[in-house]
Order: structure tokens, then sequence, then C-alpha cells
């Protein structure tokens, strides 16, 4: 079972911004979170002139590097990992925060900015709430931009009523 948020919205509204702040207050409150960004750019989190670095370019599909308190895993891929796969690594968080992966019909968090775009871009089915500085005339929890108590209360809300629960069954018909 995996409690699953999407915060969707197009790139520069604020989505790491909102995520960063949901994360401090939850974790703050002895939930254990993790968090998955989907990019469509290439990146890289390796430095170089470190080892790992090293060992993945003189061809080292797979890097792990190990220590008391912190792993880190590099994967070399000639196209994208699976979603399930990725999610089935968060199995002991008590929520998991998904950034992008708009298609994916998980419930969502989106967020609007007058400034950037108007309308809603998630499927209404599966919006549980908008973050805006609008007032759209819809039939969820709104909420103002910087309001991240009262998003962190919601979500906690929301994972203690089972609204954010997946299990198995239903992440295999979400991800094909």
């Amino acid at each position: 079972m995996y409690n699953i948020l999407s915060v969707t919205s197009y790139s520069g509204v604020g989505k790491t911004t909102l995520i960063e702040n949901i994360v401090k207050l939850l974790t703050s409150r002895g939930y254990k979170v993790g968090t998955i960004k989907h990019t469509c750019h290439d990146f890289d989190v390796d430095c170089e002139g470190k080892d790992s670095y090293k060992h993945r370019k003189a061809g080292s599909s797979k890097v792990c590097v190990v220590s008391k308190n912190r792993v880190s895993f590099i994967e070399e891929r000639s196209e994208e990992k699976n979603l399930k796969d990725i999610v089935k690594l968060y199995s002991d968080m008590d929520l998991i925060i998904i950034e992008g992966y708009k298609k994916y019909k998980f419930k969502k968090l989106e967020i609007i900015r007058s400034d950037k775009y108007n309308d809603i871009i998630s499927d209404k089915e599966d919006l549980i709430g908008i973050v805006s500085d609008l007032d759209h005339q819809v039939d969820v929890v709104k909420f103002n931009l910087d309001d991240y108590i009262n998003i962190s209360n919601f979500i906690e809300k929301c994972i203690k009523n089972d609204i954010l629960n997946i299990n198995e069954d239903v992440l295999d018909n979400i991800i094909k």
C-alpha cells in the first residue's frame, strides 16, 4: 500500500517550493516522506573527480555509493525506467510525493498562478485540491500559494482517511 500525491502544473509555477515546504512540515510531524521528480531533461547527480563518477565514465551501468547514513544509486539506461518500479522502492514511506508524471491518475494538487496560466490541466476526477491566486469554480479544496500549513494539514487528513492510498492492483492499473 502506498500513499501517493501528485503535485502538477507547468514549469516555473512553484511545484518544488510547495513540495519542499510540505516535506518540511510533514517530516516535522513524524511522517516519512519520499519524493519522485520527473524531468524531460538529461541530468547528472555525480560530480567529476569522485570515484562514483569515474566508475560510471569507465562504463559501469550501475553505480551505488553507500555510507552509514546515505545510499545513492545511479543507473545508466537506454530508456526511461517504469514508474511502478520506482514507486516500489518507496514502500517504507508514509507518503510519496510525485512531481511530474501528469498523465498518471494519482490524486493531484495542482498549482495555478495567474501570471503563468489560468486553466486547470488535471482531470477533475483526480484533482483533490488547487493551490492558486485565482478563484476557480470547482468542487475541491482551494489554498493560497503560500498556505503551507493548511496544505500540509489537508494532506495529513488525506493520509489518515485513505484518500491517497493505492494498493498494488490499483498501481498496476495506473501505470501500465
